[in-house]
């Protein structure tokens, strides 16, 4: 689905696919640093301006609504974020489970946790996939 049709009035961003509007055109570690001309989220998360709070709004409300829709359509119980947003840590999962919750208005939402694999959590899945395709004792 679109996402100006989920946020009526928001700016498409161009993604790295080369997409508008993709979840992590908003929601990932490095375009969030990168709309706010920093080299982390965490640099980011540091700063007190308007900008960098509206970015990192944008950010938790875009995985809150993604995660909202994931939620109704597959009935998930838990919910780990990986990747390089995982290292905001409760800056992150804090706001998130309070606006995925705000949008589930009859049933839990499920649970919010962070990956202990932070960054690596894509790689080693991928990694561990090509493992077991090559397993021939399978």
């Amino acid at each position: 689905m679109p996402a100006d049709l989920v946020c009526p009035g928001l700016v498409l961003l161009r993604c790295v696919s080369g997409q508008r509007g993709c979840l992590a055109a908003y929601a990932s570690a490095s375009s969030i640093a990168a709309r706010c001309g920093e080299s982390s989220a965490e640099a980011v998360l540091s700063r007190t301006d308007e900008v960098a709070r509206r970015v990192w709004d944008e950010a938790v409300e875009a995985l809150a609504l993604a995660l909202a829709t994931a939620t109704l359509l597959l009935d998930p119980t838990l919910v780990v974020i990986g990747g390089g947003l995982a290292q905001a840590g409760e800056a992150l999962v804090g706001p998130l489970r309070t606006r995925l919750a705000a949008r589930l208005a009859f049933r839990r939402p499920p649970r919010v946790e962070v990956s202990a694999l932070g960054p690596q959590a894509g790689l080693l899945g991928a990694a561990l996939l090509a493992a077991t395709a090559l397993d021939t004792t399978a």
